[in-house]
């Protein structure tokens, strides 16, 4: 099967756009074998191919290869690939084996009862049979980091979700919610599970002590409240009925629609009633994605198909030509509406950020009001948010976390110095590829304070793109997807609706792991 690695383009910060699910049926499924570089004599030579993961992040594909052990190098033919997984090279190669940090081989194997297996362009990954029934349903993300939750470890953060190419780098600010830092240290685990390359610059976590009784919470703008008296509605209206119930707690249970069947642009509106309202008050949302922006996404990486490469060159170089309204402006975030006074109702602030597997908590500052009842609106795109929590809060003073950076970096049980050297100079990166996992180690403030957890990541991300995508392509639903994108979310929503009662199963059941 042919090996062409596309890094997928970047152009799509906010660009969303739509999927046609389309089914590849193989009749094979496919063996990954990692091999650490001190034991490449014992590489399997019947592999068709070799992929040679190098130190400073390239990788070399080799599709005929021998090992010359008197020389400790591997040679043969092949192509090399950049960390942004560009080619850089083809024709005969030869890599020293002090230059690798890990052999991979991958062989087929007859599977006449598992469902297709996709092989994914440049890495040959096998996926599950959700994944490869459902390509542009594959799970993905950036970085996704699990925390302590008292017994449990869960997923509670992804880092950086916007940044989908080098020149969108940006640093993320995520709360770990449901993570109560007490002691003197705090391990999180990083890992890709997705088919993409990860470029992490840093992960530090901002730690705060929680108020009595309270909680630390951010605004979307970046600023940090020290909070108390945390209520929810006494009343959640929504288009389907009363939904206090799924909002009244953090506790996964979510309130969420689905997508209108016509225009996925479609806002609904559910309106929230507090009885005590403080003085300075603020809401408090805890939400993440649905899979529309995923799906969406994933169809416009389909449309670029072989020029995705082209467009993320446009992206680079900042060309004016991307600068056209785009879809993420179009779906926007979860308003929050507030009464004026005179019947009528004003926008005071806009919250939640891209991503579908962890929820996100922020709160939103309102204007000063005489303390009593107090009636609020959100307006949102229907289909596109999970609410898990609303709450009124009473904000005290504003107040600045203590930020700290990793102290330990383990892979697979041993430390990993280099890693942790990566994590600590903002000069160099830690580049991951699926599968990957890293612990990371952090000594808290020295006292017994129990303390509110942020993580603050900072790097970018590429995506993979898949194979049975490149039928698709299609330049001329590319540029509409950039200056008609109101039209685009209206033809491709019947599309979407079909897909979207089997998303969330494919998506959680393909991720990516050793």
């Amino acid at each position: 099967m042919r090996l062409s690695l596309r890094p997928w383009h970047g152009l799509l910060l906010g660009i969303g756009c739509l999927m046609i699910l389309t089914g590849c049926r193989q009749t094979q499924s496919l063996e990954r074998s990692l091999t650490p570089p001190s034991e490449y004599t014992s590489l399997d030579s019947d592999s068709p191919f070799l992929k040679a993961h190098l130190t400073d992040g390239d990788v070399v594909v080799f599709s005929s290869w021998t090992v010359a052990a008197a020389d400790e190098r591997i040679e043969g033919r092949g192509h090399r690939l950049g960390v942004n997984r560009d080619t850089l090279a083809r024709g005969p190669m030869q890599v020293a084996i002090d230059e690798v940090a890990l052999f991979e081989t991958n062989r087929t194997q007859p599977s006449g009862s598992v469902a297709a297996l996709s092989i994914i362009t440049g890495a040959s990954l096998a996926l599950t049979g959700y994944c490869a029934a459902n390509p542009k349903a594959c799970f993905g993300s950036c970085p996704t980091f699990y925390a302590p939750a008292g017994p449990d470890t869960l997923l509670q953060a992804e880092g950086f979700s916007s940044s989908i190419a080098p020149s969108l780098e940006r640093t993320d600010v995520d709360a770990l919610s449901r993570t109560t830092a007490r002691g003197s240290t705090l391990d999180l685990r990083m890992t890709n599970e997705a088919l993409e390359t990860h470029v992490v610059r840093q992960a530090n976590l901002l730690v705060a002590p929680r108020p009595d009784g309270g909680r630390v919470l951010r605004t979307p703008e970046g600023t940090f409240w020290a909070a108390r008296a945390l209520q929810p509605p006494t009343r959640c209206t929504a288009p389907e009925g009363d939904c206090r119930a799924a909002v009244r707690a953090h506790d996964g249970t979510e309130r969420f629609s689905r997508a209108d069947s016509t225009d996925l642009a479609t806002k609904e509106t559910i309106t929230l009633t507090f009885d005590a309202r403080p003085a300075r008050a603020g809401l408090v949302l805890s939400a993440r994605q649905t899979l529309m922006t995923t799906y969406l996404l994933y169809q416009t990486l389909a449309y670029m198909g072989h020029d995705a490469g082209r467009w993320l060159a446009m992206l680079e170089r900042n060309d004016a030509r991307l600068r056209a309204p785009k879809v993420k402006n179009l779906l926007g975030g979860i308003e929050v509406w507030a009464p004026t006074g005179a019947g009528g109702w004003t926008k005071v602030g806009e919250a939640g950020e891209h991503g579908p597997l962890a929820t996100d908590t922020y709160v939103v500052p309102l204007p000063d009001r005489p303390a009593g009842a107090t009636t609020l609106r959100l307006r949102l795109t229907k289909g596109n948010w999970r609410l898990d929590h609303l709450a009124l809060a009473d904000l005290e003073a504003p107040i600045t976390p203590t930020r700290v950076r990793p102290t330990m970096v383990r892979r697979d049980g041993a430390p990993a110095p280099e890693g942790l050297a990566s994590l600590r100079d903002p000069t160099e990166t830690l580049v991951t590829l699926p599968g990957d996992a890293y612990t990371l180690s952090y000594d808290l403030p020295d006292d017994t304070t129990a303390y509110e957890v942020f993580l603050e990541s900072r790097g970018y991300y590429l995506e993979w793109i898949r194979d049975a995508w490149l039928a698709e392509t299609d330049p001329d639903r590319v540029a509409a997807m950039l200056f008609e994108p109101e039209q685009m979310m209206k033809t491709l929503a019947p599309a979407f609706k079909a897909a979207e009662p089997h998303l969330e199963d494919a998506f959680w059941n393909s991720r990516y792991e050793r």
